[in-house]
């Protein structure tokens, strides 16, 4: 059978002899199921590989021997593999790597910056091994993301890493994309008071479940726009123009990160919100904000993604599924709103990473 629009993607797996591919469509609900083959093998594991139709699938589940399965994994042609692993109950998680690459851990730079009159702030500075701080005719992309600490393997919390820096090397193997990230440090106990925007009140049932009131993520915005942004046009090789610029987060991070965008249209080609904590404000107080905001004809590509696997998850697909309808309210054009469900994707890092290159996807497939 011909495929229209190929690509290769590699697995690498320690514990089957045999593996499949199931591929699916998250809008059309097509599926098709492909065998792999072994195209290599060490002691450490197998490394196997099948092509699939890269217009036609977005998702990919592998299963092998004794029906051992994965997590339902992002699929298109920015990804060159995933490395499977024990550790999910909702299916074996799938870490990316490049295919044929010497794999390295993640090198990236701590820089503390002031945050406000009390304290300084980390952020983390993630460079690809082509990146040369001496080459000033090549310049990168940039992601600036919240929760820096569950970025990169060696800064993984107990809840998980989001392997960003995999994900990005894959999509660079795979494109004309070149791309830096910048990771915005919230481990230090004050998450969700700095990532919640102080837009009104706070909803009652959600009042008692962290630090939400009176947040102060306007003074983080203006940390991530006034302080990192600038140090960063100062210091790295980066197009400083909006066309490159990116913000990502997840939760409450997803929830500042959209807030960050919305603020600033003219500094954000695309804007991600995985997760988002969207339910801490009702309707009214959503519907007040976003018609006050005056984009000036800047509009982010906004990506929105949820899923309905645990009962938090399920609460926040909700209302990322009533943020459409706030958003269509203002006119929002429809081509610049993406929001994806995962069926069964629970409220951890795991899915978030299994996500992101989708988000880098739509952020940079022009």
């Amino acid at each position: 059978m011909t495929i229209k629009n190929p690509h290769i993607i590699y697995i690498r797996e320690s514990y089957s002899d045999k593996i499949k591919a199931i591929f699916s469509g998250s809008t059309s609900k097509e599926t098709e199921e492909v065998n792999l083959k072994r195209i290599k093998s060490s002691d450490d594991y197998n490394t196997y590989s099948c092509t699939g139709d890269y217009k036609k699938y977005d998702r990919v589940m592998f299963i092998g021997d004794d029906t051992d399965k994965s997590m339902v994994l992002v699929f298109n042609k920015y990804i060159s593999g995933y490395h499977l692993e024990a550790g999910s109950s909702e299916g074996n998680i799938g870490i990316p790597f490049v295919y044929d690459e010497k794999e390295e851990d993640a090198k990236y730079e701590t820089v503390s910056l002031k945050y406000n009159k009390d304290k300084e702030k980390n952020i983390f500075i993630y460079t690809p091994k082509e990146y040369d701080k001496n080459d000033k005719n090549k310049k990168y992309s940039v992601i600036y993301m919240c929760d820096g600490q569950n970025l990169f393997d060696k800064l993984s919390t107990d809840k998980g890493c989001w392997n960003v820096a995999e994900s990005v090397n894959s999509m660079m193997k795979n494109s004309d994309n070149n791309c830096i990230v910048v990771g915005i440090d919230n481990g230090d106990g004050n998450r969700d008071n700095e990532l919640t925007p102080n837009i009104g009140e706070i909803r009652e049932d959600q009042k008692s479940l962290g630090d939400f009131e009176n947040g102060t993520g306007k003074e983080f915005s203006d940390f991530v726009v006034n302080t990192v942004m600038k140090y960063i046009n100062k210091n790295y090789n980066i197009y400083t123009d909006k066309e490159h610029t990116a913000i990502c987060g997840s939760s409450s991070g997803g929830l500042e990160a959209f807030y960050i965008g919305m603020e600033h249209g003219d500094k954000f080609r695309s804007i991600g919100a995985l997760s988002p904590a969207f339910l801490l404000f009702n309707e009214n107080t959503w519907n007040k904000y976003l018609k006050n905001l005056d984009f000036k004809g800047n509009y982010p590509l906004f990506y929105m993604y949820n899923g309905d696997g645990d009962e938090l998850e399920s609460m926040l697909l909700t209302d990322t599924k009533k943020m459409i309808k706030y958003l269509e309210n203002i006119n929002y054009p429809k081509d610049k709103i993406i929001f994806k469900e995962y069926k069964k994707a629970c409220h951890n890092e795991h899915f978030w990473r299994s996500i992101f290159p989708e988000f880098l996807y739509y952020t940079f497939n022009k």
